[in-house]
């Protein structure tokens, strides 16, 4: 009986084996990932109350020719920037309706106040930065993105060469206008785009290498946004408010 069953469990065996290797193999699962363009709109949309970004520009051998900082705080309105380009080096502090500068070179490196007027501008250090830099990228641009999910959201990825992308960079001026670069005379070269996001796609970090051609020397721009909503709140120092010569005063 022994001798009869042996045979009768191998082919069983055999048989079930057979069907598990036919079964079709489930194919993994595709990723539902948000579209580049969905990320970008949404991200438009973030409540920003605070902010920080520098530009820099760098040579070929990546010494620094032009830099600038800003921290931004919405409420109460409150902006420091620090400038070091190629014709002077100066700081700046908005709080309110009023304005205290500081040039770097003078014989007393005093600070001085003055009032904000309807013609001061100075959306390129505040979230208009950032917003502005976002809706720059139209839908030719937004395409050449790549889009992964990280750990607590999305990034978007760029590296090319594409003249759409260098066009959406350099149009608005969002890395140009605060340095002082004529874009004429740039011949686009490689670009590397990052924009992070949280899950919800509020902005959480935009940062831009442009390398370009000026004079057949290569050079690069860089543009970083980040603390968003995160940086301290901003307060102009009392040294500065006390010791600034008003020249608003009648």
């Amino acid at each position: 009986m022994k001798k009869k069953l042996l045979p009768l469990l191998l082919g069983l065996l055999l048989i079930t084996t057979l069907a598990a290797c036919s079964k079709p193999k489930t194919a993994p699962k595709k990723e539902n990932l948000p579209s580049a363009a969905t990320i970008i709109n949404q991200a438009a949309q973030t409540k920003f109350k605070t902010m920080h970004a520098t530009w820099l520009q760098t040579d070929h051998n990546h010494r620094i020719m032009q830099k600038a900082e800003a921290k931004y705080n919405k409420k109460p309105l409150t902006v420091f920037a620090n400038f070091t380009t190629s014709n002077n080096h100066y700081k700046l502090w908005i709080s309110g309706k009023n304005n205290y500068i500081q040039m770097q070179g003078t014989s007393t490196k005093r600070w001085f106040k003055t009032k904000l007027t309807k013609a001061s501008s100075y959306a390129q250090l505040t979230s208009d930065l950032a917003q502005g830099a976002l809706l720059s990228f139209d839908q030719k641009a937004i395409k050449l993105f790549k889009v992964k999910e990280t750990n607590d959201g999305y990034a978007l990825t760029y590296s090319g060469k594409n003249k759409k992308m260098w066009q959406a960079l350099t149009q608005n001026g969002m890395l140009t206008s605060v340095i002082g670069i004529d874009t004429d005379k740039m011949t686009p070269d490689q670009a590397k785009v990052e924009i992070d996001t949280s899950k919800n796609f509020n902005l959480k970090k935009i940062d831009i290498d442009a390398a370009y051609k000026d004079d057949n020397a290569k050079k690069h721009l860089q543009l970083k946004i980040n603390d968003i909503n995160t940086l301290k709140k901003l307060q102009v120092p009392q040294a500065v408010v006390k010791s600034a010569v008003n020249l608003g005063k009648n």
